[in-house]
């Protein structure tokens, strides 16, 4: 255990150093609260307030969102859907696929700790800093709901302190899925570009386009379970008033999630202790 906390203390001093990750965390946490917020503020004060946005979404509705009741919702909204999971398999694959680039693995490995050791600080590392971009997401989106709230009022007031802690553990979860995928393509391709590309096309492609696809016909509605973006949306979904027809409930969508992040965790594992590393 030892080893792997002096794993952890190497790697995050390493990465406390690195620009490219702050600098993702702040992409993520401007672009979430900008989307989630700065848009739909933009259209409530721009459009005229009985002007409708399609079937069953109103300016009212949108103003609905803004209130501070809604916050969560809103916010693991754009961890589900939005610029999250992409940015997360890049952080993942940061933690590892740069070591391949940087050719600094075999340096590594030929002193101790072990493969599987390294492999734990970097994990813990990585866990520790979708920590941090959590909380400061829920700050920042909670910062915007509450200015939000006072220029229209917060009707429903706050989630309770329960929700938040559910709230920051979901979102944890969510961003950790992705990362795992990053860490999971680093390792197999033993380089950060492919990964990267590869995770960012699954993460909006195959999920956001394949998925869609698949929800329009109710006979594939079983298919589309088993991939783990349509259970983090259900996972969101529990949060806000489309719990009721969410995919599915959230404790599959929940156990769903943390099978393949566990999944992307041990194959590469494996992968690392079998294979070369050049």
């Amino acid at each position: 255990m030892s080893a792997v906390l002096s794993s952890f203390a190497a790697e995050w001093l390493k990465v406390r150093t690195r620009p490219a990750v702050w600098v993702l965390g702040v992409v993520l946490v401007l672009l979430a609260v900008a989307f989630e917020y700065g848009f739909i503020l933009l259209a409530v004060l721009t459009l005229p307030r009985n002007a409708s946005l399609g079937p069953g979404v109103t300016v009212e509705l949108l103003r609905a969102t803004l209130h501070p009741a809604h916050w969560l919702r809103e916010t693991l909204a754009s961890i589900s859907g939005g610029i999250a999971g992409p940015i997360a398999v890049i952080l993942g694959v940061l933690a590892y696929g740069s070591e391949y680039g940087w050719s600094t693995l075999k340096t590594v490995f030929t002193q101790r700790p072990g493969r599987l050791t390294v492999f734990a600080g970097k994990l813990l590392t990585l866990a520790g800093i979708l920590a941090i971009l959590s909380v400061v997401l829920l700050g920042f989106a909670a910062g915007a709901s509450a200015v939000t709230g006072a220029i229209y009022g917060s009707p429903g007031g706050w989630p309770g302190v329960v929700d938040i802690v559910k709230a920051f553990l979901a979102c944890w979860l969510i961003m950790g899925l992705w990362a795992a995928l990053g860490v999971f393509l680093a390792v197999l391709f033993k380089q950060a570009p492919l990964a990267i590309g590869l995770g960012i096309v699954y993460a909006i492609a195959v999920e956001g386009l394949i998925v869609n696809i698949l929800s329009v016909d109710s006979s594939l509605k079983n298919v589309q379970r088993g991939f783990p973006g349509a259970n983090a949306t259900a996972l969101v979904n529990s949060f806000g008033s489309n719990a009721a027809n969410a995919l599915v409930g959230p404790t599959q969508a929940i156990l769903v999630v943390a099978a393949f992040l566990a999944a992307f965790v041990l194959v590469s594992a494996v992968l690392l202790r079998v294979r070369d590393v050049t």
